[in-house]
């Protein structure tokens, strides 16, 4: 009978205590937010410009996203009625200011978007680029980063 309690105590702080090492994986380590996929880490590292400037998630109206194929400056400050009209991505990238990005819409993936982030103290050099959502506006992964 001693042995049994003893067995069916040890289970049980077993169990209580195995809830505690076993949490929600989709869960960021505050358990308050959630990743968007495994890919939202780059070399074991939660640390790109979109991290650091609190860009987890665009606030870009899906109506605002340049269709596909083509591209639309985008200034990070100004609400999206306020944005330059979509183009062609050539002729944009020539005259991108320092700072703004560019939204590309690649024509073979109709659910994301590159989002070209451009240095704010170098005109024409690139700092960044990352992969969104359309759909949620969820940060994917970074494309590149300088």
């Amino acid at each position: 009978m001693k042995h049994s309690f003893m067995l069916a105590l040890f289970i049980a702080f077993g169990f209580a205590f195995a809830g505690f090492a076993i949490g929600d994986e989709g869960k960021d380590e505050s358990g308050k937010g959630h990743r968007p996929k495994q890919e939202y880490r780059q070399g074991g590292r939660d640390d790109s410009y979109f991290q650091r400037h609190g860009y987890d998630r665009l606030d870009i109206p899906k109506g605002h996203y340049p269709p596909p194929g083509e591209c639309r400056v985008w200034f990070p400050d100004r609400p999206a009625g306020q944005q330059p009209p979509p183009g062609n991505c050539d002729q944009l990238r020539r005259r991108v200011p320092a700072g703004a990005w560019i939204i590309q819409h690649p024509e073979d993936d109709l659910n994301h978007v590159h989002v070209v982030v451009y240095d704010e103290h170098r005109p024409g050099n690139i700092s960044v680029v990352g992969e969104f959502e359309i759909g949620s506006g969820n940060f994917v992964r970074v494309v590149f980063d300088q």
